[in-house]
């Protein structure tokens, strides 16, 4: 395996040849734009850092990742992959048939092919285990019926890892299956939801009429659904803290060292002279260091995962984190901003600070919110009692004829 120093030589010198310094005034790069360029690095072996060959990877390790994200810091790379290459990808490599594996995962590292995950359902919140999509098997194929919620980046995707029931008579954790769900489909309906910010729809609800998945489709086995969903959101938690296959795919912003993205509150506080406020000026040291030992906490849980130090669920540890001090740190800007963070008029400049604030509250949301986090690390991390669970055993027909009961 190349080492780490004969990589990092070789990395920078094809950055300060080929990619453009980072420029904040420069508009967002379009989708295009974006899988251009994840096309440019996929053909010049800087993608799939961790990927075995077979699979067009690069058959290093997830320190290359590291290394290549340190050096690629200050210049423009892709965005709009962290959920396909940071989260679905890795768990598609975990699960997949070998079949499918060849056959997608060389198209989601060269941006070709965009998958997604479908787990949230209208009626479940957060209890993913009652899911109500069915997958009833015919032949060598299963059919999904159903709905699904709140999926990001349905729109543009190709494929959606989709938890679907498979056998009704058993406990709901039991009776699931994982499939990869082609979006294209016929018998897929999928519409967006405006976000409150007004921008373009990120989140979807999806409706699936019959849809058809080939048996090679299922990820794990038919009845291993729950499994499958939690290597998923394994993946997913580390993908949003920023550590393992997720490390680099963030959105655009003000990159820190935790892998999250920040308001400049320094910045904010110049702007709107109020810099010298002492009270402010306390709230905004405070913050810094909440970003600081949280990048700390990021750098320290990847180094673990990585030499197999740490095992199980510690990307929830960052991810509450992340739930906790991004929202904070939106909140603040709009103490530092005031009523110019609030008001504004027309196509006037404003109101970025109200709408990164909205936008960051789905951090406290977005894979597993923190009150699941915090069950993660208790109960997983720390070693603490379960959360008493009254349905952890019965028959899932027979929690729908409770429900139907209590409802009439």
């Amino acid at each position: 395996m190349e080492s780490l120093e004969d990589f990092r030589r070789r990395a920078r010198a094809w950055i300060e040849a080929n990619l453009e310094r980072r420029d904040p005034r420069r508009p967002l790069r379009t989708r295009e734009e974006n899988a251009a360029l994840q096309a440019k690095l996929f053909d010049a072996g800087f993608t799939g850092f961790a990927v075995p060959k077979e699979y067009a990877g690069q058959g290093l390790s997830l320190d290359h990742q590291a290394v290549w994200v340190e050096e690629a810091g200050d210049y423009v790379t892709p965005q709009g992959y962290q959920v396909s290459i940071g989260m679905m990808m890795p768990t598609l490599l975990d699960l997949a048939t070998e079949a499918v594996k060849k056959r997608h995962i060389p198209r989601m590292l060269r941006g070709e092919e965009l998958f997604m995950q479908l787990l949230s359902e209208p009626s479940g919140g957060s209890d993913m285990a009652g899911a109500l999509t069915r997958a009833t098997k015919r032949g060598d194929s299963y059919f999904i019926s159903g709905s699904k919620m709140w999926s990001s980046g349905a729109l543009n995707a190709h494929y959606g890892l989709c938890l679907a029931r498979v056998n009704w008579d058993v406990p709901k954790h039991a009776g699931l299956g994982m499939f990869v769900l082609p979006l294209k489909a016929k018998g897929v309906t999928i519409q967006g939801i405006r976000p409150a910010t007004g921008e373009e729809a990120h989140f979807c609800i999806e409706y699936f009429d019959d849809v058809e998945i080939p048996a090679e489709y299922v990820l794990g086995g038919e009845c291993e659904g729950w499994a499958s969903a939690q290597r998923l959101l394994f993946h997913e938690r580390n993908a949003v803290a920023g550590i393992g296959f997720g490390l680099g795919y963030q959105t655009s912003g003000e990159r820190q060292a935790g892998g999250g993205w920040r308001a400049d509150l320094v910045s904010l506080a110049r702007k709107h002279q109020v810099l010298h406020d002492p009270a402010l000026a306390a709230q905004i040291a405070d913050n810094h260091i909440d970003s600081v030992v949280g990048g700390q906490l990021s750098a320290r849980v990847n180094t673990g995962l990585v030499s197999g130090k740490l095992k199980g669920q510690w990307g929830s540890l960052v991810k509450l984190n992340q739930g906790l001090d991004l929202p904070g740190n939106a909140e603040l800007g709009l103490s530092v901003a005031g009523a110019d963070g609030v008001i504004w008029s027309g196509n006037a400049p404003g109101g970025e600070t109200t709408n990164t604030w909205l936008r960051y509250r789905g951090n406290t949301i977005a894979g597993g919110s923190n009150e699941i986090q915090r069950n993660i690390v208790s109960e997983r991390l720390l070693g603490l009692p379960r959360e008493p669970a009254d349905d952890r055993d019965v028959p899932f027909n027979e929690l729908m004829k409770r429900r139907q009961q209590r409802q009439s």
